[in-house]
């Protein structure tokens, strides 16, 4: 009777560990989660996007003559003194004549002198005249005294000496005249481009109009230049500005004094700065993926001494990270734990071991953190990254930090 007693509570015994390890075995696990605290804290709502430094004020250099320039010995970087004379102009030297334009100029050359030749012979002929009226003139003069010829005859001799002698002095000037051309087309016949300048005066100094460095050059090589043509752009690098391109959906959250930290531009630190203006004109450009946008430029100045960002230049890229809402002590969450309920923003709170739904409100949140207004207390703890296996009611289980 005993054995048997005891064969029916051991089947017994069996058959209840069987049924509790079934039971075991469909009862749902804990999920492991990661769990944050809710804290408070500092919090900045930025607008980040890529810039480039600029010079605020460029100057190029242009030459203010036409005329041949001298080689630039100076170089990119290099520091020049306001007044200093940085680019040398000399006069423009002729060209060089071909074959044809030297027989023309030859030519030219015969033509000349024989025309000086001729103006020579009318100026003699001239001469001749006007020295036989002077002569005429004093002999009729005596005879005037006496009376032997009349007033009118002494006046027309009178008038034909005075115009002897204009023809003479017009003759001269022929003379002289045609001496200039000759020499004017024997000019045309020398070379004088091989022939150094030695008139200094006529050589044009440009100086610098700033204390400054050497940006670019944009002809180093001595050569002709026109009126006009970029030489040099100078500028100080201590005085630069950054300009950013922004969606116009962002640049209206943006207004003239917003603070801006600078990151990522290759020194030490974080440089800072404060937007300067908001250009009113945006501009079409297409993205990366193609996709159509409306951008605005932004122009800020940098604040931080400037010994610190010495080593920037113009065009150096930088990230402008735009503040644009800042919190000194806020209640705050990762937005990696906030998930929709239909309108509405929820969390799974952890609570005795349980994940339990929970709707709140949120205010400014960047994209790492969100502001919480209600529905959560400092020190609770929320489920960092829910995914599918995370239900309202679920038994959770805090994973361990490796």
């Amino acid at each position: 009777m005993n054995v048997a007693l005891r064969r029916k509570s051991f089947v017994i015994i069996i058959a209840a560990v069987i049924v509790l390890a079934m039971v075991y075995g469909f009862f749902p696990k804990a999920v492991d989660v990661d769990l944050v605290q809710v804290k408070r804290g500092p919090l900045q709502v930025t607008i980040e996007e890529e810039g480039r430094t600029r010079l605020k004020e460029r100057f190029v250099i242009t030459a203010p003559t036409a005329g041949y320039l001298e080689r630039i010995t100076a170089k990119a970087g290099d520091k020049v003194k306001k007044d200093q004379n940085i680019i040398v102009l000399e006069p423009l030297r002729s060209p060089v004549l071909d074959s044809r334009s030297r027989a023309e100029a030859e030519s030219t050359v015969t033509a000349t002198e024989a025309a000086l030749n001729a103006a020579v012979e009318k100026e003699s002929a001239a001469a001749a005249d006007a020295g036989y009226m002077e002569k005429r003139i004093e002999r009729l003069k005596n005879l005037y005294a006496k009376g032997s010829i009349s007033k009118d005859q002494f006046d027309q001799i009178e008038a034909e000496t005075r115009k002897a002698r204009a023809i003479q002095r017009s003759a001269q000037a022929a003379v002289e005249v045609a001496r200039s051309e000759l020499e004017r087309a024997k000019t045309l016949l020398q070379n004088y481009a091989s022939i150094e300048n030695t008139a200094g005066h006529n050589t044009v100094y440009v100086a610098s109009p700033i204390n400054g460095s050497i940006f670019r050059i944009f002809k180093e090589s001595e050569g002709a230049v026109n009126v006009g043509e970029p030489l040099m752009e100078i500028g100080d690098s201590r005085n630069l500005e950054v300009r950013v391109e922004v969606l116009s959906s962002d640049a209206v959250k943006i207004q003239k004094g917003t603070k801006v930290f600078f990151k990522r531009w290759g020194g030490d630190g974080i440089l800072e700065g404060v937007v300067r203006v908001v250009e009113p004109s945006g501009f079409t450009k297409i993205s990366s993926l193609g996709v159509e946008e409306q951008r605005v430029f932004v122009i800020a100045d940098i604040t931080s001494p400037s010994e610190n960002w010495s080593a920037l230049g113009d065009g150096y890229r930088l990230e402008a990270h735009f503040v644009i809402w800042d919190g000194k002590d806020v209640l705050q969450i990762p937005t990696s734990s906030l998930f929709r309920v239909n309108d509405d923003w929820a969390v799974f709170v952890e609570e005795k071991g349980k994940a339990q739904q929970r709707l709140l409100k949120i205010g400014n949140r960047n994209g790492l953190v969100a502001e919480i207004i209600s529905g959560l207390n400092e020190k609770e703890k929320v489920i960092a990254h829910p995914d599918d296996t995370v239900n309202n009611g679920v038994r959770v289980n805090e994973r361990s930090a490796l």
